[in-house]
């Protein structure tokens, strides 16, 4: 032994041969070369048995292998490093050798390594108060992790067998590891283990037998119970696979069955995962038994009590996170979430323990135990200051890992291990007051010693920790034990009231934080804990707003009392959060201006983010009382408004912007956020309706307080509407004035857009109520036309007086179309609003107008149409930017789309006149040459005509869209002809492809034969003249930035418009709609998509194909075409053919399983169609290789890889046509892949022999029920071949 340090050291410090360092690094940088060396020396085996050798020499000279207390010392910075690489070096040689060694030697290491981890080696060294010397913790949780790994090694029966004879250099190795530790405690089963480490665990808990004796002794025992509590840490690690960091060298199936047999135990033995449960319990109930009696301040100041507890709490809690069943997540990746054992919901997680565990964790005498102990445990603020740092410390980490454990039995809601609900609400009960006992003790200790607890920081951060736990698993609790159980508890209104207190406490804590801090969010110590604090709070809101026992309108007695609860006990909390929230905005606001300090873009788009989430979340507490919620948010309003309207009065004074004044208009925009997010839902993508508890707290039905909320709201949008139009007023004669702020407007606009959509003549039959209360308010046209005449008013301004707030200008279309998009009725009014007919007007007028335009042509066109417009108006709607004006007129084709409506049908034709006449003019110019195309107006005269072009064709949603066709389809051979001028400017080529790619994706099924031909010729035209200019020449570059990965992709957005566009003509509606007699031939539009293929495949490299949307649209393409047209590719010239079958080949490996799987699915068609008429010879005489290395590379790339979960059917469907193309070449491949595999290409050829059949292969062509039997019969065994394969060939 004598010696090994030096030579290891002497080996470490000397590089490996050939070794050559890494890139950036000094040729002699001593780390590089001794980590390099280390691989070294555990890659080859470390024939020397160097590490072990190490570790008994050290350990034995620092003292730590001898019975004398005296001479152990501490370990020097470079010993502790030596040791740690030693262990885990020792650990890596025999994992991956572990038929090399003997059993005996095995066995031997495995109990040293424990010995030493535990503390065993020098028991007798006094490890107590006085500091006495034990080692480092880095070492002993190396060692005892090499030994739990060792134990999982040899944990399976026949894992251990012995896969050598025991050579003499082996036997001398082990009696000298053996000699090093006399005493050392020899393990033979994994019983044996536990029953000892139980020992070892509940020593501490005994009495001493001689009071003197007792302080050591209970040192030294509570030293090894803590390092015994974290080796059953890491055993259960290693077997769960989900924080071990060794690497064993076996397959897949090795650790799955580690992971059976440790769940279910082997052949009737106890299994250990049950017997690691009943230790970690019974250690626990001794832990809580022995604090409960023994409550001193000595006791709770103990840190080897506190290290001790800590450990065994966090065994329990591992064990509760054990994932049930053989294929758990790390170790199946077929299973993907697996959701047996957890259940992830929003706000909970639900954990299903078996049946055999209810005996040890159905306890609630023990729930109320644990409790009082950690009542014990906890840091108070009136003895927080009396505490050392250190046992501070340490009693705050126990603390939270008994919370943590709570919060893993608030998970414990559902499954065989309760026998019914009465068993579950008293669990949740118990769960629930001990919760609210430690709550109702933070809130006491906050009123009677704030001064003292904000003072001292550390105790500060316990309590943050503290209070996030505990809200967490209120959340938790009422995420899984639902609204109805919780309501029968007799804690149900303390529950309420306690959410209600902790959450005002919290929010008006934040608002005074703020204002010391000046409004400065960053310097506010507090702020993040207090948020994620609040945000658990909203989620129990959520959680019982969203229960469909409450909000599926029960009419129970026992449903209306929750409610009844909730409004009276929690709903309070809204209008706190509201005003604190409010408060802090304007305060931030204040400040930003003051210091004229602006925020990161991304940081303000995601804080932004975070308060929409917020405030739709708070909008669950008012809506548990609406008549509350809105004299709240009224209250504030009126408090606001006279200082808003003087704000708005004072325009035109001059002057800039000062704090007050932006911390005021950011006080009115945050009370608009949460109103709308109180009277209304986002509805994207759904038809618009008012909340059901709107309706129910405004009808005569549903609240005895209905007639007074409706008034309230009523009175609400009254107030807003006045702010809304003193304020547009205002812009028309001071547009520029800052006070009047766009960002406001924006938000009232955003705020009648959701509002007005919902209940503005509301579809009744999206409700099923009767249609009285706030459903009548606005039903009739008498009621809805002020309003509707107020918001058309309100969008002529701003069309005309900001029309460069591009954000206003987006509400204000956004605005009109949903109110267009109400239905005949609102459409009707809107027609015969005067403002909306200026609107109109203003289209007609500045239809053709450019920004560049003279007055006299605008007095020229306003003479045209009339329609009572002056010239600042006209004047102020031409500046809108070309594409604000295109969604304007989507929006008023929509509006004036009613048939029945002649005044409506006027007002559309000729708002669609008015593009059409200018644009035939400036065509008719460029044919005849009368103009120049590079003319600067021409072209912008074009791009305005397209852009309004585009703004018709989204207009989709508008009645009768069968319309739109026959407007468009006269001008589409126009359209295309504008690439005869301006192919080579690139903006406009793309224009016009995203022109043709919206018309063709939203009106194809309307089309008519005549109209899809035009479609069909036009796009012809347009595709070949944009490849010819676009796609030959055009040389593709990837960068490797990803922060510019965005707007790099946004470069070649018009490849991915010409890749959309193919596919739409691809689709067989429209083939089958000009393939006629007189029509188009398929063949000719089959000729056009390859064309337009065949000209972007050059493009789609892989630095192209790394863009998510190019990728994603291209792989849809070409998927389509091999499946529909699999013979036409096949034909294509070989260059073109590679570049496609390179791009399928790149593409069935990609992280995108829809992009992988259309890639396979074009390689499964390509093989298929070669198969059944050998369109691919002529590519093979060039290449005879492409049918091998398609399938080398399927099987290497994505097969044996563990990607193919989620692309198995479509990889099978692939390999099956390769098979079956050439079985002897096949089978070569499958021998030139085994190779690379070692000892296990023999179970490798086992596996293919078994999938490949040569019925199925005669079979694989053959079309109607034969065919699909075979198929389906190949899918089940290719799924049984890959689990298996998987299991031996992925190493873990």
């Amino acid at each position: 032994m004598d010696g090994a340090t030096n030579e290891l050291r002497l080996v470490l410090s000397t590089p490996p041969p050939n070794w050559q360092p890494p890139l950036g690094t000094a040729p002699n940088n001593p780390i590089a070369i001794l980590h390099a060396s280390l691989e070294h020396v555990r890659d080859n085996g470390d024939e020397r048995y160097l590490f072990l050798r190490t570790i008994l020499e050290v350990l034995h000279s620092r003292g730590f292998l001898n019975d004398s207390a005296s001479s152990a010392a501490p370990l020097s910075g470079e010993e502790e490093q030596l040791l740690f690489h030693c262990v885990t070096g020792l650990r890596h040689v025999i994992l991956f050798r572990w038929d090399s060694f003997h059993s005996s030697l095995r066995t031997c290491v495995r109990d040293f390594l424990l010995n030493v981890g535990l503390g065993l080696s020098f028991i007798d060294s006094g490890v107590g108060p006085s500091g006495v010397v034990c080692l480092p913790r880095t070492v002993a949780m190396a060692c005892l992790s090499g030994a739990a790994s060792l134990w999982k090694r040899g944990w399976v029966a026949g894992n251990d067998s012995d896969g050598v004879q025991e050579s003499e250099e082996q036997s001398y190795v082990e009696k000298m590891t053996r000699n090093a530790i006399p005493h050392m405690q020899r393990i033979g089963k994994g019983e044996d283990l536990f029953v000892y480490l139980n020992s070892l665990l509940l020593a501490p808990f005994e009495e001493a037998m001689q009071q003197h004796q007792q302080q050591q002794l209970i040192y030294q025992k509570r030293y090894i119970g803590t390092m015994s509590a974290s080796f059953l840490s890491l055993l259960v690690g290693e077997f769960t696979g989900g924080n071990s960091s060794a690497r064993y060298n076996l397959p897949v199936e090795f650790h799955r069955s580690c992971h059976r047999v440790f769940e279910n135990g082997n052949h009737g033995d106890q299994s250990g995962l049950d017997a690691t449960l009943h230790l970690s319990m019974t250690a626990l109930s001794s832990l809580v038994g022995y604090v409960l009696n023994n409550t001193s301040s000595n006791t709770l100041q103990d840190q080897s009590l506190m290290e001790f507890g800590t450990c065994i709490i966090n065994v329990t809690f591992d064990v509760l996170s054990w994932e049930f069943g053989a294929g758990s997540n790390k170790w199946d990746f077929s299973s993907g979430a697996n959701v047996s054992a957890k259940d992830s919901g929003r706000g909970g997680v639900l954990l299903r323990p078996p049946q055999k565990w209810r005996e040890v964790l159905i306890r609630p005498d023990f729930l109320g135990a644990v409790f009082h102990v950690y009542t014990a445990v906890r840091i108070g603020v009136a003895g927080g200051n009396s505490l050392d740092s250190t046992v501070m410390q340490k009693r705050g980490r126990m603390s939270h890992q008994l919370r943590q454990l709570l919060l893993q039995l608030a998970s414990i809601a559902q499954g065989p291990i309760f026998t019914d609900q009465n068993e579950r609400g008293a669990y949740a009960g118990f769960l629930l007051d001990g919760c609210l006992n430690v709550l109702e003790t933070v809130l006491t200790e906050q009123q009677q010693h704030q001064d003292q607890l904000t003072a001292d920081s550390m105790i500060w951060e316990c309590r943050s920790t503290e209070i996030v736990d505990l809200v967490t698993m209120l959340s938790r609790i009422t995420s899984n034990f639902r609204t109805k159980l919780l309501s029968q508890l007799a804690t149900f209104q303390r529950f309420l009231s306690a959410l209600c207190a902790i959450g005002k406490w919290l929010l008006e804590s934040s608002v005074t934080e703020c204002h010391q801090a000046g409004g400065d969010f960053g310097s506010m110590e507090g702020a993040d804990w207090k948020n994620d604090a609040i945000a658990q709070i909203l989620q129990c809101s959520e959680a019982m707003a969203g229960d469909y026992w409450l909000a599926g309108g029960s009419d129970s007695q026992e449903a209306k009392a929750a409610c009844e609860s909730l409004a009276v006990s929690l709903a309070p909390l809204y209008g706190v959060h509201c005003a604190c929230r409010v408060r802090m905005a304007s305060l931030e606001e204040h400040y930003l201006v003051r210091e004229h300090a602006e925020l990161d873009e991304a940081r303000e788009e995601i804080s932004a983010t975070a308060l929409e989430e917020e405030m739709a979340a708070a909008a669950s507490l008012g809506r548990f009382n609406i008549l509350a919620s809105m004299k709240a948010l009224s209250e504030m309003f009126h408090e606001c408004m006279p200082r808003l309207k003087t704000l708005f009065g004072s325009a035109g004074v001059g002057g800039e912007l000062n704090a007050e004044m932006a911390a005021l208009l950011e006080e009115a925009r945050m009370l608009i956020v949460c109103a709308c997010h109180l009277l209304t839902d986002e509805c994207e993508g759904e038809t618009p309706a008012i909340p059901e508890s709107v309706i129910h707290a405004c009808q005569a039905g549903g609240s005895p307080h209905h007639e007074a909320c409706t008034a309230s709201i009523f009175g609400f949008i009254n107030v807003l509407k006045s702010i809304a139009e003193d304020q547009a007023l205002k812009a028309t004669v001071h547009p520029e004035d800052p006070r009047l702020s766009p960002l406001l407007a924006k938000t009232l606009l955003w705020f009648f857009n959701r509002w007005g959509a919902a209940y503005i003549f509301p579809s009744f039959e999206e409700y099923r109520d009767d249609f009285g209360g706030i459903l009548a308010t606005w039903s009739k046209p008498e009621s809805s036309q002020p309003m509707i005449s107020f918001f058309t008013t309100l969008c002529l301004i701003y069309f005309c007086h900001w029309p460069q707030e591009k954000e206003v200008v987006l509400e204000s279309t956004s605005l009109l179309l949903a109110l267009g998009k109400k239905g005949p009725s609102v459409r009707d009014l809107l027609v015969a609003d005067a403002s909306f007919e200026k609107i109109v007007a203003l289209h007609s007028v500045c239809a053709y107008l450019r920004h560049n335009v003279c007055q006299s042509e605008i007095s020229a066109a306003m003479a045209r149409i009339g329609g009572g417009l002056s010239m600042d108006m006209v004047k102020g709607y031409q500046r809108l930017p070309y594409n604000d004006r295109a969604k304007v007129l989507t929006g008023l084709i929509v509006c004036c789309s009613d048939m029945t409506n002649e005044k409506g049908t006027t007002m559309l034709n000729s708002c669609l006149q008015s593009i059409e006449t200018p644009f035939f003019t400036v065509m008719q110019a460029l044919v005849k040459k009368e103009a120049r195309s590079q003319n600067i107006d021409v072209q912008e005269s074009a791009c305005l005509s397209i852009l309004l072009y585009s703004g018709v064709v989204l207009a989709s949603e508008m009645s009768d869209p069968e319309r739109i066709p026959y407007f468009l389809s006269p001008s589409m051979p126009h359209l295309s002809g504008l690439m005869i001028y301006y192919a080579e400017d690139l903006t406009i080529c793309e224009s016009l492809l995203k022109l043709f790619r919206d018309y063709a994706e939203r009106y194809l099924p309307m089309l008519t034969r005549d109209q899809c031909i035009i479609l069909f010729s036009a796009s012809t035209s347009l595709l070949k003249s944009y490849s010819e200019h676009h796609c030959k020449s055009r040389a593709i570059v990837k960068t490797s930035n990803s922060v510019e990965d965005f707007e790099e992709e946004q470069s070649y957005n018009d490849v991915l418009c010409a890749i959309q566009l193919l596919i739409q003509l691809g689709t067989k509606d429209f083939i089958d709609l000009c393939n006629t007699s007189k029509g188009v031939d398929s063949n000719q539009i089959t000729d056009v998509i390859f064309f337009g293929l065949q000209q972007i495949l050059p493009l789609m490299t892989q630095g192209l194909l790394r863009f998510p949307k190019l990728c994603t649209h291209y792989f849809t393409l070409v998927g389509f075409m091999v499946e529909t047209y699999p013979k036409n590719l096949c034909s294509l010239p070989l260059e073109l053919f590679d570049s496609l079958l390179d791009s399928l080949l790149f593409g069935m490996s990609h992280s995108d399983s829809l992009v992988s799987k259309s890639s396979l699915h074009g390689l499964a068609g390509l093989a298929q169609e070669h198969l059944k008429t050998h369109s691919l010879s002529n590519h093979l005489s060039a290449k005879p290789n492409i049918i091998e290395n398609c399938t080398r590379r399927l099987l290497l790339e994505v097969i044996f890889q563990p990607i193919i979960w989620d692309r198995v059917e479509p990889a099978g469907m692939a390999l099956l046509p390769l098979a079956a193309i050439d079985v002897h070449k096949f089978v070569e491949v499958i021998n030139a892949v085994s190779q690379q595999y070692g000892q296990k290409q023999k179970r490798l050829h086992c596996a293919f022999e078994e999938l490949i059949k040569p019925d199925i292969l005669a079979n694989v062509s053959k079309e109607g029920r034969e065919g699909r039997v075979v198929r389906v019969q190949f899918k089940n065994d290719f799924d049984a071949f890959v689990r298996n394969v998987q299991a031996f060939l992925v190493m873990r």
